[in-house]
């Protein structure tokens, strides 16, 4: 039998946190209100991502996402915007793994320069907060974010982005002694490098590459498997009975190609490949590809 955690609703903190990002932006040289529509069709070949064969599970997860934001221009190259998304993802096999997700954006940008080849730095913070169909990985997902960039020519796009990641998360009841319940919070910062080039005015071929390194959870249905370094184990009924999800810590390497359509001015179908390759402190590790089609609108 599944043993679930009672849900842990969205507290008033986080509340006020998501109110306020639509409320501190000044209420001057407003740009109209931009809404969004994206939806996407991914294949997962190591879903629980898991080190050996019999942990290596597959899935299709189909997902949507709808947003809406509004840009806010302050004068001297700074620009700010405030918006929130909703959006959910349904998984095929593992459909306790589904779930919706709700959340609010600040960013501020400053571009030094007018038209399109001036440079550029923005730096963003976000609050959301996802509920899955198994309640017990229910978590609150804070995130600052800092990137810069620059259009070097009428084809070349670059830039980078850092990230730190802090997924909250319900601790579990403790399955060994001595070693945490909390295998669901997850603490990461991100580094990636990005580039676009521009085969004519409606294809793009993007390529990225990044570097994670903080927590990692890998789940197994082989108690013998988990390995002493874990810093927290929780039983993980998504993947079936006898799973268990133990967290470590690792460093995980990026890479991403993707070729891009844009048909009218307001849509656009992107296809694209990630690669991802783990390494875990104190041995272990795995790896997984993401094959993913994402068709998104926007007006």
């Amino acid at each position: 039998m599944r043993r679930h955690v009672q849900r842990d609703p969205i507290s008033a903190a986080t509340r006020t946190a998501i109110l306020a990002l639509f409320s501190v932006a000044p209420y001057t040289a407003r740009s109209d209100w931009t809404l969004g529509a994206e939806a996407h069709v991914l294949h997962d070949d190591n879903v629980g991502n898991g080190e050996s064969s019999p942990d290596i599970v597959e899935d299709t997860i189909v997902g949507a996402r709808l947003s809406l934001f509004q840009l806010f221009a302050l004068g001297e190259g700074y620009n700010v915007a405030a918006g929130g998304d909703l959006s959910g993802e349904s998984f095929h096999r593992f459909d306790g793994l589904s779930n919706a997700t709700a959340g609010g954006t600040l960013t501020l940008k400053k571009k030094w320069g007018l038209g399109a080849f001036a440079p550029w730095v923005r730096a963003g913070v976000s609050i959301a907060r996802s509920d899955y169909e198994d309640d017990y990985r229910n978590a609150s997902i804070y995130r600052a974010t800092l990137a810069a960039g620059r259009r070097i020519d009428e084809r070349w796009n670059l830039w980078a982005d850092y990230a730190f990641e802090r997924r909250a998360a319900a601790t579990q009841e403790q399955e060994v002694p001595g070693i945490s319940g909390d295998a669901f919070s997850q603490d990461g910062r991100t580094v990636s490098a990005n580039a676009e080039y521009a085969l004519s005015e409606t294809t793009f071929l993007s390529v990225s590459v990044s570097a994670r390194h903080g927590d990692v959870l890998s789940t197994t249905v082989d108690e013998d498997r988990i390995y002493t370094g874990a810093r927290a184990i929780a039983e993980d009924p998504a993947f079936g009975p006898g799973a268990y999800a133990y967290k470590l810590t690792g460093t995980t390497y990026g890479f991403m190609v993707g070729i891009n359509y844009s048909p009218t001015p307001h849509t656009l179908l992107e296809c694209g490949f990630q690669r991802l390759d783990t390494e875990a402190q104190g041995g272990g590790g795995y790896t997984k590809s993401l094959p993913e089609i994402t068709w998104s609108y926007r007006f």
